[in-house]
């Protein structure tokens, strides 16, 4: 292989082959421990044979640097955008980070649908939100006339809760209901709230629960019936652990403070309580923070501001005690924003252009993630030069820099924390015996898998993705875990050094292998379509939505090359260390051919579901023509208002 070369055409989606050619590592590691507990760190010495010459190289001391390669920056005409990464066909062995996000997108989403379900039907110890709205309803027959009834009689309708609304009320229930569901902001169902009628109800219910209520008798008094009922009041607060928990703190004050001032033989409440509150988040408080009541200036960028202060230092990721999943989620993106900070960064070296795709990375993973916590989080109104080539010896050894995957070790960290974070919370929201009967659901139907067992999966995914690529740039694992991350594992109470703490539980290296093995998989998930609509705030002004749309998947070639070669020994047949004339090692590069996201921050008046989108995008294929057709089906949509990702020029 001459030492600039494109990497070996090894399919992502093919089935695992063994080539006894491709260096491997000497970790090895005791497969009869069902968990490892003494820490583990694996030889990370590569060796390979050419002509009978053994070669053993050390990467502990070698740094490398990602680029894009001059011919794919000159390179003119608007690239193909990809409906799904498997349609993208790409050859490259190297996993791209869009592609172990692409996982995690779609297993998340089917986590939350198989929640949202147990959540309202009630399973192990939480008995339901369904539960609650017929115990508050149910208090109506009781004589307790403050209760909002219109309310939970509407909500108990979207929900499938309650049929009919009585005689007396029907109108009011009518009114309320055709005014909620005329406002498509709040009412119309997005993302997996689309998969199914069940999904839907749920959506509709919980969003129209998010409503303030103003009138202190209503908020009195259904405070009163969760104090009356110590079950409904146990279930009420597991609900909003619950949501707090998976997606981040609530934006609205709910009823659980009125709660305990009835308790201290008081009655305390502000201006506004909600049922079932909104979650607030990173990019909704930089909103308010940066815009408040203030007109929206032309061409504001939402997400460009928040990279810009992430990189910056002045918005602050690291998750505290009262983080939930969906800010674990978001911390998990700030290596890709700032990579120079990350502990790998010693190791690596980024030209600008190669930057820039990771920042596109984070800007789509953002978007996807915010899409599916859609329901509940609030929307506020408001370079390397090429290495030389030098006469051909007898014998040459080419060196090329191996990655199993994009070098972001510390994103594939943190992502398999938010794993553990929230396989925790939901052992803790239902118990594990009834977590243990809740199965991910996907557009087809249930996966059949226990969700604790998925979640270990992916867990031991991400955190051997993290190993085999931290062991690929020749540092321990231990090195990735700077003490953001460390700080981390102690609010959600792991022990990072204790081998088998995190991931599949089965140990560092079984994951980083079980990692390789799954990238010559054929991963369903992973060829799934993605493309959707989220919105993120409404300009009162304007009267319109600012939304992130995620258009698909374009592809871009990034080379790999050594900043800072690793010490390679090579040794003859007879065992003795070979040296020049007799040997010429090269130290080369390889070029990836790696899948990136593509997303837009735009204006709209309508809000697409994933099918109107996806039809609309498989019509005009381009960025530029998505979004001038979005013009035409959600009038300013197409005056595009800030840029999600500069697009990567068509690949040479």
């Amino acid at each position: 292989m001459p030492p600039f070369a494109a990497a070996p055409p090894v399919p992502p989606f093919a089935a695992a082959t063994d080539d006894p050619s491709h260096p491997e590592t000497t970790a090895t590691e005791d497969p009869s421990r069902p968990e490892a507990t003494a820490p583990f760190t694996p030889s990370r010495t590569r060796t390979w044979k050419v002509q009978g010459y053994r070669v053993e190289v050390d990467p502990s001391r070698q740094a490398l640097c990602l680029s894009v390669p001059v011919e794919c920056d000159t390179e003119e005409g608007e690239p193909e955008i990809f409906p799904t990464l498997r349609a993208a066909r790409l050859p490259s062995r190297m996993v791209s980070a869009a592609m172990l996000a692409q996982k995690a997108k779609q297993f998340d989403d089917g986590l939350i649908a198989a929640v949202e379900l147990a959540a309202q039907q009630g399973a192990g110890r939480l008995r339901g939100k369904a539960y609650l709205i017929e115990t508050w309803l149910a208090s109506l027959a009781h004589g307790s006339p403050a209760i909002p009834a219109a309310l939970l009689l509407s909500a108990a309708r979207l929900g499938g809760v309650a049929k009919a609304a009585p005689p007396a009320l029907a109108a009011d229930v009518a009114r309320l209901t055709h005014e909620f569901l005329a406002d498509e902001l709040r009412s119309k169902p997005l993302g997996i709230y689309t998969w199914s009628e069940p999904l839907r109800r749920v959506f509709q219910q919980d969003r129209l629960l998010q409503a303030p209520l103003r009138d202190p008798g209503q908020i009195e008094a259904l405070a009163r019936v969760l104090r009356e009922e110590a079950a409904a009041r146990t279930t009420y607060e597991g609900v909003l652990a619950l949501a707090s928990r998976l997606t981040g703190a609530l934006d609205t004050p709910d009823l659980t403070s009125v709660l305990r001032s009835l308790d201290r033989g008081q009655v305390e409440m502000g201006r506004a309580h909600a049922i079932f509150p909104p979650s607030r988040s990173v990019e909704a408080d930089l909103a308010m923070r940066l815009l408040g009541d203030r007109s929206i200036p032309e061409g504001f960028d939402l997400i460009g501001e928040l990279a810009a202060r992430i990189r910056d230092g002045s918005v602050d990721l690291r998750p505290t005690a009262a983080s939930g999943w969906h800010d674990l989620q978001t911390w998990a993106l700030e290596p890709l924003v700032a990579p120079e900070r990350s502990p790998e960064a010693s190791r690596l070296s980024f030209e600008r252009r190669y930057g820039e795709l990771l920042l596109g990375l984070f800007k789509g993973i953002l978007a996807l993630t915010r899409e599916t916590h859609v329901k509940q989080l609030a929307v506020p109104l408001a370079a390397c030069a090429e290495p030389a080539l030098r006469r051909r010896p007898s014998v040459v050894i080419d060196v090329l820099p191996e990655l199993s995957a994009e070098p972001t070790v510390s994103y594939f960290l943190r992502r398999a924390l938010g794993y553990r974070f929230v396989r925790r919370t939901l052992e803790g929201t239902f118990g594990e015996e009834a977590l243990a009967r809740i199965e991910r659901l996907t557009p087809e139907g249930p996966v059949e898998l226990p969700l604790p067992e998925e979640l270990a999966q992916i867990e031991g995914l991400f955190f051997g993705a993290a190993a085999a690529v931290a062991s690929d740039l020749g540092m321990s694992l231990d090195e990735a875990m700077d003490p953001a991350f460390r700080d981390a594992c102690a609010v959600v109470d792991v022990l990072p050094d204790r081998d088998g703490s995190l991931g599949s539980g089965r140990g560092r290296e079984h994951d980083a292998q079980a990692f390789r093995r799954w990238i010559a998989r054929d991963d369903r998930d992973v060829g799934r379509d993605a493309r959707m609509m989220v919105p993120v705030f409404h300009d009162l002004d304007r009267q319109e939505t600012k939304a992130w749309v995620f258009l698909g998947w374009s592809t871009q070639r990034v080379l790999v090359s050594f900043r800072t070669p690793p010490v390679a020994r090579v040794f003859a047949p007879d065992g003795r260390e070979a040296s020049p004339p007799e040997v010429d090692v090269r130290f080369g590069a390889l070029t990836h051919d790696l899948a990136y996201p593509v997303m837009a921050e735009i204006y709209v008046d309508r809000l697409l579901d994933r099918d109107e989108l996806r039809a609309l995008c498989d019509e005009h294929r381009t960025r530029s023509a998505i979004l001038a057709a979005l013009g035409g089906c959600g009038g300013r949509s197409a005056r595009r208002l800030g840029a999600g990702l500069e697009m990567p020029r068509r690949r040479a």
